[in-house]
């Protein structure tokens, strides 16, 4: 219906925006009231995040409104060119988006179509402005004699079932729109798709709100919620007031600020933590797998050193006995069986003849069975030449190793000798060895702990330093600088953001020289826009190309 052309007021030297109708409209009363009531609706507000109205006529028979001129793109262009927009700046929209649209219902006047498309993102900071108030409705207003106004209007897919019902139009049916809004930024989609308008209206109307599914894992429930309640079918479920629902978006915010100070977001193990938690469990398998070896050596060396002292006592013993078994001197063989049992670590101690028959033993009262060998049961553990090991256990439970080796005379065997020998010794030994290999584990897991711990947290300061700087460079404070020091990579990474914001800060500086730079009689040739002179003004024009809406 309208032509906007880029203007320029010399006057107060002002670039600005004029919508004008198009001719074949402009011969209509109804269309021309339909396009002065933007005028009306939004010339009486004046709030940072509206569009400002400068003035408004009729010349030559074509109405024209001369407004702000904004330089940047709609929030659904935005949208399109950067992807899903982080969640505070999410929240940032919708609460200047609350705040507008609250100055507006307290000045009576109802935008009716709010929608990505009627957001105009100023700079990259995330600030908006509320535009075209063309079907805007104002309380009291009486409706002029002759003119048809429309029973509903707005965008489907943002209209509030009350609006496509022809109802009682309030300041609650922008905010349902502004929840349909907020859906589509975390959802990427509006809660009803659909291509056909009937169907869709039918769905609004009827259907129970999808569930929000957001693009970003890190949204808060409270914000889920929060949608929902702005999207309830009953205007009284709704929020009652733009200010009321910029209460609950700014607690959220704050939440969310809290949880990027606290290293929040997205849950993560710090990494102090995660470093210390990585280096520790690989020095414990380290450590752990070396002393174990040490361990299975040191207690096989062990092992060893037993059994060739109780081989060794073994067949001295054996010696001794021979020349008394073969004389048959069953006494002094006692003797020699009592005398060794004197030892601790000898459990056992028995002589037996070539028949089996035991004829000394370290036992108070000699078996009679011939047939009693206490390595019945037992485990063979070593065999050497003749002689034979094997680990057994008493009749308390206790285990012990039994050497069995035989009594020779001149080659001849005249018997066997048998000798348990207890294992306290080397349990203890064992015990003692494993006690010390454990506290060294510990030593050293406490010491790379203590050291991982302390070397990721010298790392998590710089760290934290470059990402408080990057948080003030998203809030557009670009004289931001990093003056830390450091002899190692972290010194040129600072280097670098510096460059960056040195770079960021030029750029911006240079565009709003170039804002502030306009011509005082003409714009520069290059543009291709009409130059409309305001009622008043000096007439000066050049023929456009005019952008069409």
């Amino acid at each position: 219906m309208s032509v906007i052309y880029r203007g320029y007021d010399p006057r107060i030297r002002r670039i600005l925006a004029i919508k004008t109708l198009r001719p074949e409209y402009a011969e209509h009363e109804a269309h021309r009231y339909r396009f002065l009531s933007e005028a009306r609706a939004a010339g009486t507000l004046t709030h940072p995040g509206i569009i400002t109205i400068f003035d408004v006529g009729i010349t030559n028979g074509v109405p024209f409104i001369a407004m702000e001129l904004l330089e940047g793109p709609t929030l659904e262009t935005y949208v399109e060119r950067h992807g899903p927009l982080p969640l505070r700046m999410v929240l940032k929209i919708a609460m200047q988006i609350a705040d507008a649209l609250d100055y507006a219902h307290r000045q009576g006047v109802v935008h009716q179509d709010i929608k990505p498309e009627n957001i105009a993102v100023i700079g990259d900071g995330g600030n908006i402005k509320v535009m075209d108030f063309g079907i805007a409705r104002l309380r009291h207003e009486p409706a002029e004699d002759g003119i048809d106004t429309p029973a509903a209007a707005g965008t489907p897919h943002y209209m509030a079932p009350e609006q496509i019902r022809g109802g009682q139009i309030d300041g609650r049916c922008d905010l349902y729109a502004l929840g349909v809004l907020l859906y589509w930024l975390l959802a990427g989609h509006p809660p009803f798709q659909t291509s056909n308008v009937n169907e869709l209206l039918r769905r609004i109307l009827n259907d129970p709100l999808p569930p929000l599914k957001p693009k970003q894992a890190d949204v808060p429930e409270s914000l889920l919620e929060l949608v929902s309640v702005l999207l309830a079918r009953d205007p009284e479920q709704r929020y009652q007031s733009g200010s009321e629902l910029i209460d609950d978006l700014r607690r959220i915010d704050e939440l969310l600020a809290e949880r990027e100070s606290a290293w929040g977001g997205r849950r993560i193990v710090p990494l102090r933590m995660r470093w210390t938690a990585v280096m520790s469990a690989l020095v414990a398998v380290t450590v752990t797998a070396g002393l174990g070896v040490v361990y299975h050596k040191q207690n096989e060396a062990m092992k060893n050193v037993a059994f060739d002292y109780g081989l060794s006592l073994t067949q001295v013993l054996a010696v001794e006995s021979a020349e008394n078994l073969l004389l048959d001197d069953h006494i002094a063989i006692q003797a020699l069986v009592d005398q060794m049992a004197t030892n601790r670590e000898i459990v056992h101690l028995t002589v037996s003849d070539r028949g089996g028959r035991v004829v000394a033993s370290s036992a108070t009262a000699l078996p009679a069975e011939a047939a009693h060998n206490p390595a019945d049961g037992a485990r063979s553990v070593l065999q050497r030449g003749a002689q034979q090991v094997y680990a057994a256990t008493d009749a308390g439970g206790q285990p012990f190793y039994l050497f069995d080796t035989p009594v020779l005379y001149q080659q001849h065997e005249l018997g066997r000798l048998r000798v348990g020998l207890s294992t306290q010794a080397l349990q203890a030994a064992n015990r003692t060895t494993l006690a010390a290999m454990i506290a060294v584990l510990l030593v050293t897991l406490v010491t790379v702990f203590i050291g991982a711990y302390m070397l990721s947290r010298r790392l998590a300061i710089p760290i934290n330093i470059l990402r408080r700087a990057l948080g003030r460079i998203t809030q557009g404070r670009f004289d931001s600088r990093i003056r830390m020091h450091r002899n190692d990579e972290f010194e040129r990474l600072f280097a670098a953001y510096n460059a960056m914001a040195d770079s960021l800060e030029a750029r911006m500086f240079t565009t709003h020289s170039a804002k502030r730079n306009v011509p005082g009689e003409s714009p520069p040739a290059a543009e291709a826009t009409r130059l409309v002179t305001l009622p008043g003004a000096r007439k000066n024009r050049r023929q456009p190309a005019a952008r069409e809406q």
